[in-house]
């Protein structure tokens, strides 16, 4: 279970950093960036759903791996931040000075009570906006006592108000430091804490209510039960309240948007329970297409060693519209490669290459034929008269371009082998891949035991290898002293810790046979 806490980790500090500070927020006159995201409020990208949200990043260093690489600094960034000194200071100025008894009490309620937080993804991608919604008793007093504030204080006013269950409930804005602004309503036991004002208003405040967003606090806020959870079915999650935390992160997001053509992953999620982390994925099975989510026929042809590698069951016929798009590019026209693959892809990640040149390797079907529609794709995909075509021994065709970037010149290159289709940015590692299915280079199929059922591979010494030449090819100790120095300060600590970990595999041994569930993703030590 330990290398789940690497994934975990990743989305659970994002969370934990977003739902209790205001995350570089901004405030009510500079609220362009999340109008123009039009955020759905009713669709979040991910869900927190815990006992206590001030208990979770303790509870994510109890796993080794993560305790190595996150180390005891995590905690101090997550417990000093600016954004949540910031709203403690003003918090205690308004207690202080308009002598009440809750200035650290409302912060208290948030963090050490049975909590949701829902996140949305900003326009840079990072989980920034989010809505926290706890249940609390002591409620009515600091509902008077804030309206009262709200009428004579500089940072706090009436921003709007809602109508939940018959009754107006007003909405107080907070302005806790500079071009940070946060929004919060009370209704009965309920309390919603809004990240920024843009999610529930337009450009202005004192404007109405946008009507979506309106009907999704309201629920929050609501008396009943089965309202509140307004964001459980999508997710697929029950009514009951986790007994520790549980993380749930929709594929959408952890695939930059690219989860249309793999339908059949929706989601993941991560559970801690009885000091111990597991994890399981959303797979939808009536969008599971020919050739299911069987793997057997990748990993032999992969290389040895990824750094990190993938597989997704991918719903070939999805890329019909890109592909008609690209036949107008093309003498000939490739949209009978959406017929031609099947069977799920691979995507990996070598610590030899670079970041933005993982390397892609899909199937075909058997004796399909039609090899100069993969050479049309490629032409249109990388553009240019000057790819050139190498046809080798035993049916391999490799099509490969130079192309000039701003990293340097990249050599892309496309094959087709047999059944096996490979793409990568870096050329090389085309070539590897050939050399494994010509049985001259090892394959990644040699340390696993069960190759069908495992969706993932991660190397953590490899990984720390990539990252590592990732972050100081972009640091030069000449013109990036300061940073460099950084760097081997507090990067490279943890890059070694990191390569001490042998790689860990992900089996999914279960699929549902109709319907939408949740199934177990084991993570499970390879032995080298």
């Amino acid at each position: 279970m330990n290398k789940k806490i690497l994934v975990g980790s990743l989305a659970g500090g994002a969370v934990v950093l977003a739902a209790v500070a205001a995350y570089r927020l901004l405030g009510w006159n500079l609220m362009g960036d999340v109008n123009s995201l039009k955020l759905d409020l009713s669709r979040p990208d991910a869900l927190v759903m815990t006992k206590s949200l001030s208990s979770l990043p303790r509870d994510l260093l109890t796993v080794p791996l993560a305790r190595d690489v996150l180390r005891e600094e995590f905690l101090f960034y997550y417990e000093q931040s600016e954004d949540r000194l910031g709203l403690k200071g003003s918090l205690r100025r308004i207690a202080y000075e308009h002598e009440l008894g809750w200035g650290d009490q409302l912060l208290r309620m948030v963090l050490d009570q049975p909590a949701e937080v829902a996140l949305w993804r900003d326009a840079d991608g990072s989980l920034k906006h989010f809505a926290i919604a706890v249940s609390r008793n002591q409620l009515t007093r600091l509902l008077e006592e804030a309206g009262k504030v709200a009428l004579k204080d500089t940072q706090m006013s009436v921003a709007g108000e809602l109508r939940v269950d018959g009754d107006k409930v007003p909405v107080y804005a907070l302005n806790y430091a500079y071009n940070r602004t946060m929004l919060f309503a009370a209704h009965g036991q309920r309390l919603v804490i809004l990240s920024h004002p843009g999610m529930l208003y337009g450009g202005a405040q004192g404007k109405s209510a946008d009507s979506a967003a309106g009907k999704t606090v309201a629920s929050l806020l609501a008396s009943d039960q089965s309202k509140q959870n307004i964001f459980h079915p999508q997710f697929h999650l029950d009514q009951a309240a986790p007994d520790g935390h549980s993380i749930a992160v929709k594929a959408d997001f952890l695939s930059f948007g690219y989860q249309p053509f793999f339908g059949a992953l929706e989601a993941l999620r991560f559970d801690f329970s009885k000091g111990a982390w597991r994890s399981e994925v959303l797979v939808n099975a009536d969008k599971l297409h020919k050739g299911g989510y069987d793997n057997a026929a990748l990993w032999p042809v992969l290389p040895h060693d990824p750094s990190a590698c993938f597989s997704v069951p991918v719903d070939w016929e999805a890329l019909q519209p890109m592909l008609k798009q690209m036949s107008g590019k093309t003498s000939e026209p490739v949209l009978p490669l959406a017929t031609q693959l099947q069977g799920p892809a691979a995507a990996c990640w070598y610590g030899g290459s670079r970041l933005h040149t993982p390397v892609f390797v899909a199937t075909r079907q058997p004796k399909a034929g039609g090899e100069a529609l993969y050479g049309s794709l490629f032409t249109a995909a990388i553009g240019g008269k000057d790819a050139v075509r190498k046809t080798e021994a035993k049916g391999v065709t490799r099509w490969e371009r130079t192309v000039a970037t701003a990293m340097g010149e990249a050599k892309p290159a496309l094959a087709v082998a047999g059944d096996t289709v490979v793409f990568s940015a870096d050329g090389k590692l085309v070539d590897q891949v050939l050399a494994v299915r010509r049985k001259q280079a090892p394959a990644a199929s040699d340390l696993l035991p069960d190759a069908g059922h495992t969706v993932g591979l991660i190397a953590p010494a490899s990984l720390a290898q990539l990252i590592e030449r990732e972050a100081y090819d972009t640091l030069p100790a000449a013109h990036e002293p300061v940073l460099r120095a950084a760097a081997n300060e507090h990067l490279a600590p943890r890059l070694a810790a990191l390569k001490k970990y042998p790689p860990y595999r992900m089996v999914l041994k279960r699929l549902p046979a109709s319907g939408t569930a949740w199934e177990t993703l084991e993570w499970q030590a390879v032995q080298r």
